[in-house]
């Protein structure tokens, strides 16, 4: 009986496992496994309702009690009753193959060390900055996340840059590129959208959408930039939509620019399609990315945009549309990025890429350890 593996620790949904989610029915149908086993934590209630339609006589999927906790790199080797759960899973299971969904290399640490060493491991991983890239202590933190980087047999990433970044941090095994695809629903019409959220049909609308991190999304410099030029944006509405540490801080801008410039700050929408349709430019400060989804979804709606000058964005925006939004005159690009029409050289699902079967027949294979990965 050829049994797949699957191990999630995050209490979090994402994109990554949005992503995972839509190349699911390819791996049931087209990987040849007799047995899918899943495990994830059991208080990760949207990836279990998500799931709960995959379930069959030969898709065994259960919340457990185990998850990522902080500082994991580092503490992993004393869980040790999650080890003891993770080795009597490989026991019972006894998997052709192991994958681990890992937002970042921190998740998943146990089960990547408490696999047996004979035991096909896979790591689907959005991302993989070294501490350094992020602006924190290389060591340990870089030492201690090599020997992670080294454990897995193959590696799946969503763009070519990650690889890079596999590379870098450490990783020896072979890495394949399974590109991100979005397939968001018909663009909304721009004005319906506009109207049923209250917008001035005619703003010129610019979007942050997404986790509202501060030093990874690049919160924190955008703000600096939209006070420095408060008078040069005054024609533009900013919309701030998500949730995370720096919501107060946008909502403070909005506070403080009210008399200069519309500033609004929106709730996390799980259907952001027509606030996307309604813009005329998403902004992406992003001090570090994987493939954001969201970024994929405007392109596909043909939305330009305007993101900091980082390895993931030069795979797939044009120089005109890359900044450094720290030192650049944002009002001046965010004009170019919206008249200057780059934006529509790269509007492809993502580099190289044939689209979302290519992808999928990528990741199915790259599941198997009796195939060369490519």
């Amino acid at each position: 009986m050829r049994t797949l593996l699957i191990l999630q620790d995050s209490p979090d949904f994402g994109g990554h496992e949005a992503m995972f989610l839509r190349f699911l029915p390819a791996i049931v149908a087209d990987g040849g496994y007799d047995r899918i086993v899943m495990r994830h934590p059991a208080g990760n209630k949207t990836l279990g309702k998500r799931m709960a339609s995959f379930c069959s006589d030969r898709f065994e999927i259960e919340g457990w009690r185990f998850a990522k906790r902080r500082a994991e790199p580092y503490l992993a080797g004393f869980r040790t009753g999650y080890a003891r759960a993770v080795r009597r899973l490989f026991d019972e299971v006894q998997p052709a193959a192991t994958l681990l969904l890992q937002g970042r290399i921190e998740n998943c640490v146990v089960p990547l060390l408490a696999a047996p060493a004979d035991r096909f491991v896979v790591s689907y991983v959005p991302m993989a900055h070294r501490m350094a890239d992020m602006g924190r202590a290389a060591i340990p933190g870089d030492w201690v996340r090599r020997r992670l980087y080294r454990r897995p047999d193959r590696f799946i990433v969503p763009g070519p840059a990650i690889a890079g970044q596999i590379r870098a941090a450490g990783g020896r095994s072979p890495v394949v590129v399974a590109d991100n695809v979005v397939a968001p629903p018909p663009r909304p019409d721009r004005e319906d959208a506009r109207r049923a959220l209250e917008l001035d049909p005619a703003a010129r609308i610019a979007l942050f959408l997404g986790r509202l991190a501060t030093r990874q999304k690049g919160l924190d410099t955008l703000i600096q930039t939209i006070r420095r030029e408060a008078d040069a944006l005054s024609g533009w509405t900013f919309l701030f939509v998500g949730s995370g540490d720096g919501e107060d801080a946008c909502r403070k801008l909005a506070f403080d620019l009210a008399s200069r410039i519309d500033i609004r700050c929106l709730s996390w929408s799980d259907s952001p399609h027509a606030l996307i349709a309604a813009s005329d430019l998403m902004l992406m400060p992003s001090r570090w990315e994987g493939v954001p989804l969201t970024m994929l979804e405007a392109m596909a709606y043909g939305v330009p945009i305007l993101g900091s000058d980082i390895d993931v964005f030069r795979d797939y925006l044009p120089e005109a549309n890359r900044i450094d939004f720290a030192r650049a005159g944002l009002a001046r690009a965010m004009d170019r990025a919206v008249t200057g029409g780059a934006h529509r050289e790269r509007i492809a699902p993502g580099p190289g890429t044939t689209g979302f079967d290519h992808s999928a027949a990528r990741f199915v294979a790259a599941l198997d350890p009796r195939r060369m990965a490519a």
